[in-house]
């Protein structure tokens, strides 16, 4: 069992109680330099290992695995360690920290000044020369992006992101899903709430051109109009001009009669 009374204490810890999930992939030369650098200064490492427990006397590196690879290179029998709390969050602050893990942005609600910034160390990063940061960033945030459900979209915005640069893409940005619609519901029976809930989500998330129309008053018009007789949906752009053809059929995915 983990013992949370160790969490944030700089421990003397066994190495063979110590092991790693991840290899370090720096050159034999580097590790055997540093490893004598350790035994110059008298066997201890200045710069501690972080890890987390995950058992009795039992420890798992969490990042500086570099130091870990030292250790072992150095035929340590102790090595200073951070034990930190596993929690996920913790976990990856840990390796951002320690430049093991690039830390990641949710393009999905970014701001513009972030996204900018982000590209600006990707061309910086590989060298694209035919990205410019400010207008594509102003290319993605003029996007319906809270709709994308991967990057292909980003792929067609013509701004130099191209599939071929995903790889590089998607390590510094990430997207959430967009949530799910809500179940459609009859404009004859539904409250007020339930017709605004509805354009309010096609308006949020830029479905459609549903951002251009008034969710609040558009959602009155409808509620409040005397729908007894109607035999279809053709009086609600009469109600609302901003519902055209094409968002009617957007419409018609969450409203019926």
């Amino acid at each position: 069992m983990s013992n949370s009374e160790n969490i944030g204490k700089l421990m003397h810890l066994e190495l063979t109680k110590i092991e790693s999930t991840e290899p370090c992939s720096d050159s034999e030369f580097i590790i055997a330099g540093a490893a004598e650098a350790i035994l110059q200064a008298g066997d201890r490492n200045w710069i501690p290992i972080i890890v987390k427990e995950i058992g009795d006397y039992q420890y798992q590196v969490v990042s500086n695995n570099f130091v870990y690879a030292v250790a072992q290179q150095a035929k340590l029998e102790r090595v200073w360690c951070i034990v930190i709390d596993p929690k996920p969050s913790n976990v990856e602050q840990a390796k951002i920290l320690a430049r093991e893990a690039i830390p990641t942005v949710n393009l999905s609600t970014a701001s513009k000044d972030t996204i900018i910034t982000v590209l600006k160390y990707l061309v910086e990063e590989y060298n694209w020369k035919n990205v410019k940061p400010v207008e594509a960033a102003q290319k993605i945030v003029d996007s319906n992006r809270k709709q994308w459900s991967d990057f292909i979209p980003l792929t067609k915005l013509q701004c130099g992101l191209t599939k071929a640069r995903l790889d590089c893409i998607t390590k510094v940005f990430s997207i959430s899903p967009p949530p799910p619609p809500p179940e459609k519901v009859s404009v004859k029976r539904a409250s007020r709430d339930e017709i605004f809930d509805r354009l309010n989500y096609l308006s949020t998330n830029k479905i459609g051109g549903f951002e251009n129309i008034d969710a609040e008053k558009t959602a009155d018009a409808i509620f409040n109009a005397s729908k007894g007789k109607w035999k279809s949906l053709t009086a609600i752009p009469k109600l609302a001009p901003g519902l055209d053809t094409a968002k009617m059929k957007i419409f018609k995915t969450l409203f019926t009669l």
